[in-house]
C-alpha cells in the first residue's frame, strides 16, 4: 500500500495498533511522542516548532494544549489536522481535532470555530473530500504519529463526516436566526462547534 492510497478500516485499525504498541514498548505514550523531543509542554506552543506539513499536498498537523484550566482534566493535549494551499500557505482549512488523555489515547473528536485557528471556513463536503484524500509523507521521528493520523481518519471517517455536517448546520442556524456569519464565526465564546467522545480499543475490537 502507498502513503497515496487511503486505507481500509481494517487496515487502519491495524496500523493504530501497531504505533500505539510500539511507543508503548520503548515505555512513551503517544502524547510523550508528538512533543517531537521537547522537555517542556508549554501551553498553546505548536509540536513540532513550524507544523509538520508535506509541501507536495499541503496536508500537515501539529500538537497543543491550552491552559489546564481550558481543558477537560482527563485530556492531556491535541492534534490539529489541516490542509494548507499550495500557492497560499498562509491560507488553510481545518479538518478536525483529536484530543489525547494522559496516556496517549484519543478521546475526543472536535471541529472549532473560525477564530480558533484562523483557519479559511470551507464547507462540510470540502472537508470530508479533504479527509477522504489526506496524504502526508511519513518521514522522521514524526512518521509513526503521520501513520497514526492519517489511519484515525479512515477508521472514524463517519464520525468526523457527522461532526463536519452538524458544524454547518449550527452555523446556518445561527444565520438563519439572524446572526450575522461572520460575526458568529469570530465569536470567541465558541470554541468547539461539535464534539464526540471515542474509545479506540473498543473501536478496533469491531474490525
Amino acid at each position: 500500500m502507498t502513503t497515496t492510497q487511503a486505507p481500509t478500516p481494517e487496515y487502519a485499525a491495524q496500523v493504530l495498533m501497531r504505533v500505539q504498541v510500539g511507543y508503548a514498548a520503548r515505555g512513551v505514550a503517544l502524547s510523550q511522542a508528538a512533543l517531537c523531543g521537547a522537555e517542556q509542554f508549554i501551553a498553546w506552543q505548536h509540536y513540532p516548532k513550524n507544523d509538520h506539513s508535506d509541501s507536495s499536498t499541503g496536508y500537515g498537523f501539529y500538537y497543543h494544549a491550552h491552559e489546564r484550566s481550558e481543558m477537560p482534566a482527563s485530556e492531556h493535549g491535541h492534534f490539529h489536522i489541516f490542509r494548507r494551499e499550495l500557492d497560499l500557505p498562509e491560507k488553510f482549512i481545518h479538518l478536525i481535532g483529536i484530543a489525547l488523555d494522559t496516556k496517549g489515547l484519543p478521546v475526543r473528536l472536535f471541529t472549532t470555530n473560525q477564530w480558533v485557528t484562523g483557519e479559511s471556513m470551507a464547507d462540510a463536503k470540502t472537508v470530508q473530500r479533504c479527509i477522504t484524500d489526506f496524504t502526508i509523507r511519513p518521514k522522521g521521528r514524526m512518521a509513526p504519529i503521520s501513520k497514526w493520523i492519517r489511519a484515525m481518519l479512515t477508521l472514524y471517517a463517519v464520525e468526523i463526516a457527522s461532526l463536519v455536517d452538524e458544524r454547518d448546520l449550527i452555523i446556518a442556524g445561527q444565520a438563519n436566526s439572524g446572526i450575522k456569519k461572520s460575526i458568529f464565526l469570530e465569536d470567541r465564546s465558541h470554541h468547539c462547534l461539535t464534539t464526540c467522545q471515542i474509545n479506540l480499543i473498543e473501536k478496533i475490537s469491531l474490525q
